[in-house]
């Protein structure tokens, strides 16, 4: 029982490292670092999937190039072992792709229930507390609880089945509320769209 304590306590401090990342890149990260990898992963749970070196592995939910909606997972590798505010000890910093254009908290009520829809833009949502679900147009349902990490870029999701669903359909989950913190990207203005699951806002 203690390890899981432990093991929860590692995957929130790079959970709260990488907020505090994903904030400076906001700002400005330093053009000298390079950018984190990101590689398709088999399976979730969201979370830490290694320690040492760790990879962050989250789930993301894109668009084919045929528009319909799916859930992968990917890891985010390549974090750096560096003090992140020097004389502090060292720690594991990485930064993602992706320019931050805002942060901001969402509370999705008990028995909320998100119609079919997409994506506003490249996002990363981070489960503070509670749980939710998205529900893709090919059946799929990725569920989240806290510290878990989902990337959202299903923008290019097209009306799919007799019903026309798009993107995705979002609800919460159990008896108390969700509460998400939102990572808002830039969209790559004037590139196409990929639709490589693990980078689907990049070109």
């Amino acid at each position: 029982m203690g390890w899981f304590r432990n093991a929860g306590r590692v995957e929130l401090a790079l959970l709260a490292s990488a907020i505090s990342v994903l904030h400076a890149h906001a700002a400005g990260a330093p053009k000298s670092e390079p950018l984190m990898t990101i590689a398709p992963a088999p399976s979730g749970p969201a979370g830490l999937a290694s320690a040492d070196p760790p990879a962050l592995r989250y789930g993301v939910l894109y668009a084919d190039d045929k528009g319909h909606s799916h859930v992968q997972y990917c890891d985010l590798k390549n974090f750096i072992f560096k003090s992140y505010a020097p004389p502090a000890a060292p720690q594991y910093v990485g930064f993602p792709p992706g320019e931050v254009t805002s942060i901001k908290y969402a509370v999705l009520p008990v028995g909320y229930v998100g119609t079919w829809h997409t994506a506003p833009g490249p996002q990363w949502v981070i489960t503070l507390s509670g749980r939710w679900s998205v529900e893709a147009t090919d059946g799929a349902v990725l569920e989240q609880g806290p510290g878990e990490v989902e990337f959202n870029a299903d923008m290019g999701s097209t009306p799919q089945g007799p019903e026309g669903h798009v993107g995705h359909l979002t609800r919460q989950v159990g008896d108390v509320p969700n509460v998400q913190l939102i990572v808002s990207l830039k969209p790559q203005a004037g590139k196409a769209r990929s639709t490589d699951p693990c980078q689907p806002s990049q070109p």
